[in-house]
């Protein structure tokens, strides 16, 4: 009988450790399990030192042209000693539908018309007003590359007297005429066409 009751208590008592051993187990794997959930992910990709320095070059690459596409904009050519850079406005056909650039050298031509004060008989005229003046800027100072292609002023250099004539001029149509390169050849002073001029041997008085 006392062997029995023995057997009983060692019987219970393995139960009663095998519940325990077996619920701290479950404990422990779960904590173990709830602390990889929580914890943050390290997915960073691991780079070297030289893929590190590229990035870093290409960064300052595209850093570097921003800034200098920032800047970007129209600028002036020098003025010559004793010249001054004069502003006019001009349409596409007035100023050669886009072919003039900064550097290339025209003449400007203006269309007077007759005061109203003046003798009869007088008719309207061209004339030359500035010959072979160096264009120093298209557009406004702010246009970009693609704007200045649709420019409507242009910025020439001129000397006083030419400066004063054309100011004179703006409020008549101004035409201007492209140079070749290279030409520098000045037409004599005062070179005009009468609107008659052009009426003669064409309409009968």
């Amino acid at each position: 009988m006392e062997e029995v009751m023995k057997s009983k208590k060692l019987w219970i008592w393995s139960l009663i450790f095998g519940l325990v051993a077996t619920s701290f187990l479950y404990i422990l794997i779960n904590s173990r399990a709830n602390v990889q959930t929580s914890a943050p992910s390290s997915t960073k990709p691991v780079t070297t030192k030289a893929e590190e320095q590229e990035e870093t070059k290409t960064a300052s690459t595209k850093t570097a042209a921003a800034a200098e596409k920032g800047a970007e904009g129209n600028e002036l050519l020098p003025i010559s000693d004793g010249k001054r850079a004069m502003t006019i406005q001009v349409t596409d056909v007035q100023g050669i539908a886009g072919f003039i650039k900064a550097g290339s050298h025209v003449d400007v031509v203006v269309k007077l018309i007759v005061p109203e004060d003046a003798k009869a008989g007088q008719h309207d005229a061209g004339t030359l007003i500035v010959q072979n003046a160096k264009v120093l800027a298209i557009g406004h100072a702010a246009d970009d590359e693609e704007t200045r292609k649709k420019y409507q002023m242009v910025t020439l250099e001129v000397n006083p007297r030419e400066g004063l004539a054309l100011g004179f001029s703006t409020k008549y149509e101004l035409y201007l005429m492209l140079r070749k390169d290279g030409d520098d050849k000045l037409e004599k002073k005062h070179t005009h066409v009468h609107e008659d001029e052009l009426h003669e041997g064409v309409f009968l008085k």
